[in-house]
């Protein structure tokens, strides 16, 4: 796990030790809670993007401690030599930046600094951390959280104690205080560029969100009165889940409580919420595995973005046919007119993938995507693409998020994190052809996977009932025209 402050090591270890022993871990309504493996217990932060998993292991002490990455080639050590890791943190080309804060360990060459980790998506030699620091070993002591800044410089708490504890921000190889004069430990970005800051009290026990600029400019109290503080992300929907006890803990943007997202921690530590798969990950303080909480619309125990059918409790996933849709979704509807299918960006690592729907449709009876929201399915040859559910409901000023009705029979759901990647979906329906409709769906900063091999496309998109749907197949194989994938630029094209 993550080690605490030099000053607090053993009140932060007697805490964890008086809890109970982790119980399976329960997530809360419309969530579903699974288990990643590891070989070893789990150590500082946890990321993910596209299928990789980076994660510490090990034991604390000198050189005890190295990162792994879970990926579909099995377990590969990407990194040694670490005494005691914080947090992680991904940029956009792969390169993991990690802290330790063990420095003082007897026979410990390098630590209390912050570390960049080059190609951790795709390395296959492990780098020992001696060589890779940023800035010199000593020049964070109590080096905690990492967190890589819209600017490309790197911030990470250091995590001194009461009063003396700070953010650093390391740009260029120099270090420079950003914030002091707090308990502090975890950090993370909140909308619209602010900061979310996480101290304790002198007790270590209650915890406090704060609000700060990108220039460490003080902006209130977020959240206060919290049973520890240890970690905190952002999730889909803008809500921030707090980890340091025995849940994790969730919160309205505004800071109100909402419902536990998940219990039964013997200790909750680092978490990563990976949007495109709209699940967090965290880790349990002595656990050999990752805690996984992804979104259940239907309670069936599969995640959404897993799911044939999302929106009915299946948990048997049948699917007699293999075409990517449950048979209790079976569409009935018609075919989707004027489709058109793009997906960008394939060419650069996971993650920055960008995606453009449209087409036509006629439903029965009239869509009434507020009530319903919709469903979009793409899948290639090999398998699924993208699965997104985009929920119901009126725009919601809270989460800045949900369905409006605007002018000539036009529905228009916005959300500034997106679904899956999906920031926008226009739905207009026709005033002269009762049923027929036009979509059009906007994605970025998604995660797609497409093999560019096992083409072509197709799509399939539900709002409600059977005859509430349509589907469309591109014609021919690779590289016929209406599915071609332009390697030079990265993008798939269809229709």
């Amino acid at each position: 796990m993550k080690a605490a402050t030099k000053a607090a090591t053993i009140l932060l270890a007697a805490c964890i030790a008086a809890r109970p022993a982790a119980a399976a871990v329960v997530a809360a309504s419309g969530y579903a809670a699974h288990a990643i493996p590891t070989a070893d217990p789990v150590q500082g932060g946890v990321v993910r993007r596209g299928k990789a998993v980076l994660v510490g292991q090990g034991a604390f002490g000198a050189g005890g401690e190295r990162i792994v990455r879970l990926d579909s080639s099995g377990v590969t050590t990407v990194a040694t030599g670490f005494n005691s890791l914080g947090g992680f943190d991904l940029d956009a080309g792969g390169t993991l930046y990690v802290a330790d804060n063990g420095a003082e360990q007897t026979g410990a060459v390098t630590g209390d600094t912050l570390f960049a980790i080059p190609d951790a998506l795709t390395r296959t030699a492990a780098l020992s951390a001696a060589g890779q620091e940023v800035v010199a070993k000593n020049t964070i002591p109590s080096a905690m959280d990492v967190l890589v800044a819209p600017d490309g410089s790197v911030l990470v708490t250091d995590a001194a104690g009461p009063g003396a504890g700070r953010v650093v921000r390391v740009r260029r190889g120099v270090a420079a205080d950003l914030i002091g004069g707090l308990n502090i430990q975890g950090i993370a970005l909140g909308p619209k560029g602010v900061l979310l800051v996480s101290a304790l009290d002198a007790s270590y026990t209650v915890g406090t969100i704060l609000r700060y600029t990108l220039r460490g400019a003080a902006r209130g109290t977020f959240a206060s009165g919290l049973s520890g503080a240890f970690d905190h992300v952002l999730d889909t929907d803008g809500d921030v889940l707090v980890s340091g006890s025995s849940k994790v803990v969730a919160l309205a943007p505004d800071g109100s409580a909402l419902p536990d997202r998940a219990s039964g921690f013997g200790f909750s530590t680092a978490m990563f919420f990976d949007q495109p798969r709209d699940e967090v990950l965290v880790l349990d303080a002595g656990a050999s595995a990752i805690a996984a909480i992804c979104r259940d619309r239907d309670g069936d125990g599969v995640c959404d973005v897993d799911d044939d059918c999302p929106t009915v409790a299946d948990p048997s996933q049948t699917d007699a046919d293999a075409d990517g849709v449950g048979d209790a979704c079976a569409c009935s509807g018609g075919t989707i007119g004027k489709a058109h299918v793009t997906i960008g960006n394939l060419a650069t690592p996971p993650g920055d993938e960008t995606l453009v729907v449209k087409g036509t449709m006629t439903a029965s009876p009239a869509v009434d995507p507020v009530a319903t929201g919709l469903r979009l399915l793409v899948r290639d040859g090999s398998g699924t693409v993208l699965n997104a559910t985009i929920p119901g409901g009126a725009f919601d000023p809270l989460h800045e998020a949900g369905w409006t009705a605007g002018k000539h029979g036009a529905f228009i759901y916005r959300s500034p994190r997106g679904v899956l990647g999906i920031a926008k979906v226009t739905v207009k329906l026709s005033s002269k052809n009762p049923g027929q409709l036009t979509l059009a769906v906007v994605a970025k900063n998604g995660s797609f996977a497409v093999n560019p091999t096992q083409l072509p496309l197709s799509l399939f998109v539900t709002f409600g009932g059977a005859a509430q749907c349509g589907v469309a197949t591109f014609p021919g194989a690779a590289p016929d025209p209406h599915c071609a994938y332009d390697a030079t630029r990265g993008k798939v094209k269809c229709g």
